[in-house]
């Protein structure tokens, strides 16, 4: 029983991770938003971008760490297909 309780816990705290994380890329994008409006130097703007889409991939990878198989079951295999497909082109431009 210790160790299922541990295992909870630790899915919550992932869980409370991603969504803090979601909302740094949030501020990030909004950060981005704000550089490209005011024409900023191509530099920050890359440096943005680049932030943004590690961010993204690490919670893309966090999620379907603890979620992959459960979102597999739930679904029929027209649905288990068209995850299968996204998550490999997903993986392929990491």
């Amino acid at each position: 029983m210790g160790v299922y309780i541990e295992n909870v816990v630790k899915k919550y705290m992932r869980k409370n991770t991603i969504i803090q994380r979601l909302n740094i890329i949030k501020g990030q994008i909004d950060g981005l938003s704000n550089l490209m409006k005011k024409k900023e130097d191509c530099r920050k703007i890359t440096e943005q971008f680049y932030a943004i889409n590690v961010g993204l991939k690490k919670v893309i990878e966090m999620y379907f760490k603890d979620n992959l198989s459960s979102c597999l079951k739930s679904i029929n295999l027209k649905k288990r297909k068209t995850i299968e497909f996204l998550l490999k082109e997903i993986i392929k431009n990491n």
